[in-house]
């Protein structure tokens, strides 16, 4: 079951990940903003399941591990977004989702969370590997400057952190009281940074644009923040349910169900998101796909 659930969040991740490709190509990355509405709306958005709760309580014993792992997602994502502001999205996200995985297996392991075969870690290598040079087919191979790395590391560690803590919580209280507590802890880490950075008027300073423009904006970050919202929801669920540590590596597949989505949209509106397909470039996609999917092979055995 957590399999149907995992695979059904990384499309809409996916999903969400090609919306936030176009958002991004249409305005400059401001890290503190980003940061900022993806966490309050997430904390907002899950107002809405309080419905689902039969008797919601204060976690007294899990405090201390809601709030570190708000703190960690919240940097994580601060940090993913300066690294991004300062590179790439097509260069930074990748790293991203093919270095949490290995992160998440040694910190599980570390924490004494879960211990999986030796063997399990050779699928993990192989679906980061073959996620990180699916989402690099067909682009310049531009070197990141070391500070860009120390980002992205830092950024992998803070999400590993964050899904290791969430993994221990949801052992030890019902999965949506804590779920909605985790995102009211990292949408209070947002205001407080954004409070004593003085980072009011990055986050609500918009360039001016036509009204189709922010009429076009504001629907796709509406779609982007439900498709988000829910693939989030059900990957907390199946991590609850299953192994943190296969979870977070199957978030390769996230890299996948992009390339098929930007395939298709390419086929209905070709100029959308200036992606091209070439005969060489599709070999090696195919290839990739084949890698990608025997690491999945191997970590579900």
């Amino acid at each position: 079951m957590w399999l149907i659930i995992a695979l059904t969040a990384f499309f809409l991740l996916g999903l969400a990940a090609v919306m936030d490709k176009y958002l991004l190509s249409k305005a400059k990355i401001v890290p503190l903003r980003y940061a900022f509405y993806i966490s309050v709306f997430g904390g907002l958005i899950s107002v809405l399941l309080l419905f689902f709760v039969d008797r919601f309580s204060w976690p007294k014993d899990q405090l201390w591990l809601i709030i570190l792992s708000g703190l960690a997602f919240y940097l994580g994502l601060y940090l993913m977004f300066l690294a991004t502001a300062r590179a790439e999205v097509s260069k930074v996200n990748p790293l991203v989702i093919s270095l949490t995985p290995l992160a998440v297996f040694f910190l599980a392991l570390g924490l004494g969370v879960e211990k999986l075969a030796f063997y399990k870690l050779g699928g993990i290598v192989l679906i980061a590997l073959a996620s990180y040079a699916l989402a690099h087919i067909g682009f310049k191979k531009n070197r990141l400057s070391a500070g860009i790395w120390g980002l992205v590391v830092f950024a992998c560690l803070f999400f590993a952190l964050a899904n290791t803590l969430n993994k221990i919580i949801y052992q030890n209280a019902p999965f949506l009281e804590a779920f909605i507590w985790l995102r009211w802890a990292s949408a209070a880490w947002a205001l407080i940074f954004t409070f004593f950075l003085g980072g009011w008027s990055e986050v609500f300073h918009f360039k001016k644009q036509s009204k189709k423009q922010v009429h076009d904006q504001r629907l796709v970050f509406g779609l982007n923040q439900l498709a988000g919202g829910l693939g989030v929801l059900l990957l907390q669920y199946a991590i609850s349910l299953g192994s943190v540590t296969i979870v977070s590596a199957l978030n390769g597949l996230q890299i996948f169900f992009v390339m098929v989505i930007v395939y298709f949209l390419a086929k209905i509106r070709p100029h959308l998101l200036e992606e091209g397909m070439t005969p060489h470039f599709a070999h090696q996609k195919f290839f990739w796909s084949l890698i990608l999917f025997l690491g999945v092979a191997l970590i579900l055995i």
